[in-house]
């Protein structure tokens, strides 16, 4: 599970940075989304569309940030893969991205055992 505490004051700095490129409705919408979720509401389909809505490269900003802060390096601009690669819809199909990521060059084996086992 995911713990701010833990988050170094560049990360936390780089997160604040990002989200300032949201706007105040988009931020507002997030807040929304993050309180149905944890609410116990299905808020897969919202979040899918909010997604759309966000500045571009957000995520993948976003998700460098939180592969930096697990101790995981990451380039900025990671190779793209030649086959695109369907949203996992569960934590099985999560761990076969990594997987084929692996298998593809496109993540080292170490890295990936990190994300799949970070205790």
């Amino acid at each position: 599970m995911f713990d701010p505490s833990k988050l170094s004051p560049q990360a936390i700095a780089e997160i604040s940075e990002l989200m300032r490129t949201l706007t105040p409705e988009q931020m507002m919408k997030m807040q929304s989304l993050m309180h149905n979720s944890m609410a116990g509401f299905d808020v897969a389909k919202e979040v899918m569309a909010f997604e759309q809505s966000m500045p571009a490269n957000f995520r993948e900003k976003m998700a460098r940030i939180m592969y930096m802060t697990n101790g995981i390096e990451v380039p900025n601009q990671a190779p793209s893969p030649t086959t695109p690669i369907a949203e996992p819809k569960n934590e099985n199909e999560a761990r076969l991205v990594i997987l084929q990521s692996v298998a593809g060059g496109f993540m080292a084996p170490e890295a990936a055992l990190k994300v799949l086992f970070p205790n």
